[in-house]
């Protein structure tokens, strides 16, 4: 009997073995390190990224997101290897919480360089800032409307109750607020409408792909020299965020290089592309 127990418990150990060669439970996405990675929890990962149901997302975009999953289950597993505390919740943690152990695990990204902020804001000061113009519109279904519409306008009529009764642009009830465009940022035909008005003034209908706009400009800002101190502060902010990114991605690089990564390609439901592919 104790023979057959033995044989048992033989045939048990080799069976998980064999599993775990063969690419494990079909229930399997993929393996990384010592934890495995389900198919169910990256679903449901997809969708709430997505906010679609995981069905009916592409294979580019489904590679795409397994990339960042995956670059996710790294970063927790170098952590629990190195020891570093995890929350309870470490299968939700946020990207703040991500981007906290990756600075434990690979330090903080670098910081800016007074010359890097320097160069950069030399580079674009060299060029003159394009006008502005503040817009809103009114957008209705026909050519007809929009004189109606322009017609008010011009008798008095109050722009922001115009809107409410008119237009059914998505904000219309709040008057049509459009915020500042560059010149040369929308359409040459509606650039070249907007910025020949004068602060104040309405532009006749204008026909676009949703319908026919009136515009009106309530400020213009003149061509002119960048503000320093606006690029200034672009530039960090840009440089920063482009620093942030290419630390991280060095950082999981390397994190990778020393955890086995398998990816279960037969348990999956889309050709995988993605960094891992090869792995």
């Amino acid at each position: 009997m104790s023979d057959l127990r033995s044989l048992c418990r033989i045939l048990a150990a080799l069976g998980a073995a064999m599993v775990m060669a063969c690419g494990a439970h079909e229930t399997d996405l993929a393996r990384v390190g010592g934890q495995t990675v389900g198919i169910t929890t990256f679903q449901s990962y997809v969708s709430d990224v997505t906010g679609e149901a995981w069905q009916a997302v592409s294979a580019h975009v489904l590679s795409g997101l397994l990339d960042q999953y995956l670059d996710r289950q790294v970063v927790l597993e170098a952590a629990r290897r190195r020891e570093v505390s995890l929350p309870d919740s470490s299968s939700t943690m946020g990207p703040s919480e991500v981007q906290w152990l990756l600075d434990e695990l690979c330090g903080p990204a670098p910081n800016l360089t007074a010359d890097e902020i320097a160069t950069e804001v030399g580079r674009r000061a060299e060029h003159e800032r394009p006008a502005k113009a503040h817009v809103r519109q009114l957008l209705v279904d026909s050519h007809e409307e929009g004189l109606e519409a322009l017609r008010l306008l011009n008798a008095g009529e109050n722009f922001v109750e115009v809107s409410r009764n008119m237009s059914r642009a998505p904000n219309a009830a709040d008057g049509g607020e459009l915020g500042f465009f560059d010149q040369g940022a929308l359409s040459p035909e509606i650039d070249a409408v907007i910025f020949s008005l004068a602060p104040g003034e309405f532009s006749e209908p204008v026909q676009g792909p949703s319908g026919y706009h009136v515009f009106q400009v309530l400020e213009v800002i003149p061509a002119g020299p960048p503000d320093l101190a606006e690029v200034e502060a672009a530039v960090r902010s840009e440089f920063t965020q482009k620093k942030i990114r290419e630390h991280t991605r060095g950082c999981i690089q390397r994190l990778s290089t020393r955890i086995e990564i398998e990816i279960y390609d037969t348990n999956l439901w889309f050709p995988y592309t993605g960094r891992y592919a090869e792995g």
